[in-house]
């Protein structure tokens, strides 16, 4: 059905010979002898697997040998949003975009997979958050802000939804914007936490993604390049 539409020949053969797994068991032949099967030089061959490689398709183990992995969309985009990024600011913002409706699509079928473990995990990032923001001196809470927006969403089957959140992740942290804000912020941003997290555990579902849209407010009110010295 996709002959001719994949760009590399090295994907139609995986596919061809349905090699493409759930995990890294599956050998490529060696090249020259897949080189002879593709029909291709060895000089084309390896361009394609290191392209292949470059979108987390295969793996090339050194005396080894060559592996295809399992499809993993979060490895094939990371690199690419972190290049959009570096190149031009206001595209970490049209991520922010895309993120804030995918989380909103998708709110009521994630939080509703979720497990009496997964709320309470929940409550007990909600209060560690709470707690470094009261420290002395204030921590601020970062990690427990991934956690939380990413566990929401673990459950769902859809990779390309948990790929697409991942990487937002990455590209915040790369661009290090959770440094630029105040102490306001940052409790007002959990405040919002602690309604959607409250939310999910009474089973207000409704009730949770109005927070979770009024949470995205008060997020999109500071997300702007910071001022240089």
């Amino acid at each position: 059905m996709l002959q001719g539409i994949l760009p590399y020949p090295i994907l139609q053969y995986i596919i061809d010979h349905d090699l493409a797994q759930a995990d890294r068991s599956v050998k490529l032949p060696p090249m020259t002898e897949l080189a002879s099967s593709m029909q291709v030089s060895r000089g084309k061959l390896r361009e394609d697997l290191i392209a292949a490689e470059a979108y987390g398709l295969i793996e090339m183990r050194p005396g080894d040998g060559t592996y295809v992995c399992p499809f993993d969309f979060y490895a094939a985009i990371r690199t690419l949003v972190l290049y959009a990024t570096a190149c031009d600011w206001n595209n970490l913002e049209h991520f922010y975009h895309l993120r804030v409706q995918i989380e909103l699509s998708f709110w009521e079928e994630a939080v509703s997979q979720l497990t009496a473990e997964d709320k309470r995990e929940l409550i007990d990032i909600q209060e560690r958050a709470e707690h470094k923001l009261a420290g002395t001196p204030v921590e601020i809470p970062h990690q427990e802000h991934r956690d939380l927006h990413l566990l929401i969403y673990r459950r769902l089957e859809n990779q390309f939804v948990r790929g697409l959140l991942t990487t937002y992740w990455d590209a915040h942290e790369a661009v290090g914007l959770h440094h630029y804000f105040d102490i306001d912020h940052y409790q007002n941003i959990w405040h919002s936490h602690r309604e959607l997290v409250s939310a999910i555990a009474t089973g207000a579902l409704q009730d949770g993604r109005r927070a979770l849209a009024r949470h995205f407010d008060v997020l999109r009110e500071h997300l702007q390049r910071p001022a240089t010295e």
